[in-house]
Parts: structure tokens; sequence; C-alpha cells
């Protein structure tokens, strides 16, 4: 079931407000209240959204080991059929995965030679076959399916396949849609902070003077993840948070 965003008031939001001027004491009417000089008010909005992923991305990988180079890779070969089997058996179309290069790793091992006395006296390196590793992605938007996959990949060791599963990754399609609603939220909020600011000391909101928009920080919902200074993109959780603030001046009449 798609889960809408949904704006959250951050209490971290912090109200930047510079004046840049003295106050002075005006009489009027037998009154007496303060007339600020300042020229612009500076504030920060910010919002959060949560949203849940909708594309999920697993990788896993499977090893053989041989003495000789054709006898290995005709393991891979047979290792790729399992694998594309059981993708099969478990419902991934043949668009939603892909085989990557073989990568085959030449293996030493070293032996030490001893004396009658049983005193080292020389180690030498000498070939022990070929270690041959091939990778595969699965990427699709039916998480379920994705997060059964990854469970049920014991399978494979149960036919002989030397198969290691990564954790699956999640992903959203339409980040960007989102990041323009927050920002849009955000930047009410620093509009809605500076109004109360100035009109809650009888003054007057300007003009827009000055914007920019933070990094984006998307983590794990409720999770002990922090913010970076170049922005966080969390991708192993399914449920995500993300977070931004804008920080605008405006002009006071």
């Amino acid at each position: 079931m798609t889960r809408h965003p949904l704006i959250i008031p951050s209490l971290a939001a912090v109200l930047a407000v510079s004046i840049l001027a003295s106050a002075y004491l005006v009489a009027r009417n037998g009154s007496y209240f303060f007339r600020s000089q300042a020229s612009d008010i500076a504030v920060t909005g910010s919002t959060s959204m949560d949203f849940t992923s909708d594309l999920a991305v697993w990788q896993g990988q499977f090893t053989r080991k041989a003495m000789d180079l054709k006898e290995v890779y005709a393991l891979m070969k047979q290792d790729k059929a399992v694998v594309e089997q059981f993708l099969k058996e478990k419902g991934i179309d043949r668009d939603a995965y892909a085989f990557l290069s073989i990568d085959i790793i030449p293996q030493n091992k070293t032996v030490n030679h001893y004396n009658d006395e049983g005193d080292l006296v020389d180690r030498e390196s000498v070939f022990n076959g070929y270690r041959l590793k091939r990778g595969f992605k699965v990427t699709s938007t039916d998480i379920d399916l994705v997060e059964r996959l990854a469970n049920e990949v014991t399978e494979l060791i149960e036919q002989d396949v030397y198969i290691t599963s990564y954790p699956p990754k999640y992903y959203y399609t339409q980040l960007g849609t989102l990041k323009i609603q927050m920002i849009e939220a955000a930047s009410q909020d620093g509009l809605t902070r500076a109004n109360t600011a100035v009109s809650g000391g009888g003054g007057e909101l300007g003009d827009l003077l000055e914007t920019s928009i933070g990094v984006f920080q998307i983590l794990g919902t409720n999770s002990d993840e922090s913010f970076s200074w170049g922005g966080t993109l969390n991708t192993s959780s399914k449920l995500k948070t993300a977070f931004v603030n804008v920080k605008q001046r405006y002009a006071i009449e």
C-alpha cells in the first residue's frame, strides 16, 4: 500500500532573527513603544516528511574454485543456470535481473620447508588454482518479492551453489517530486516564522531578499543515524524520513 508523504513539524528547527540596528523609544499619545530600525530579518524554515521506498535492489554473488581454469569456468556456467532457474521460479522477470562479469582470481599458498632438525629453512609461494566469482543484481518495484528472495536464497546452497547474499537496498523513484514538495513546505514554514516575529513586534514583513536551500538528509525512520555536512541518503531502510531547511532573508517595512 502506498504511503503518502506526511509533513511533520521539525522540533529542531531554529528561528534565527537578525536585527541590523538598535531599537529606540518613541512617545505617542502618552504611550511609549519600541520602534526598530532593523532593515531585514533572517529566518530558517524547516520540514520533514516520512515516505516508503518503492524500489528494491538485491545483489548476490556465487563462487567456484578449481585447479584448472576450464573446469572452474564450466562449474560457474552450471551455477549461473541454477541461479537463473531459482529467480524464474520465484517470479522474477528476465528484465529484472542481470549477471555481472566474471572475476578470475589466481590463488597461491605458502609452503614451508624444514630441515631434518625441524627448523624452517625456506618459504615458497605455490599456485593453488583459480577462484572465480560472479555477481548478479535484482531490481524490482515488488519489494516484498525481493525481500522474500533474499530470505530464501539458502535454497541455492542446498543445490551446491556457493552463494553470498547481501541485504536489499531501498530507493524511492519519486524523490525529485518529494524534494520540491519539501522545499515548498520549508519555505512556507520560514515565511510563517518571519511573519510571526515581525507582526508580533508591530512591524510588517516586506519582500524576500535572499534564500538558500540546505542539503537533504534522508535517514531511516526512527533510526539513530546522524546528519552529515554533505547530506545523507539511507538505502538500508524501507521506511525513510527526509529533512531539509531553507534559509530566508526578508525586508522589514
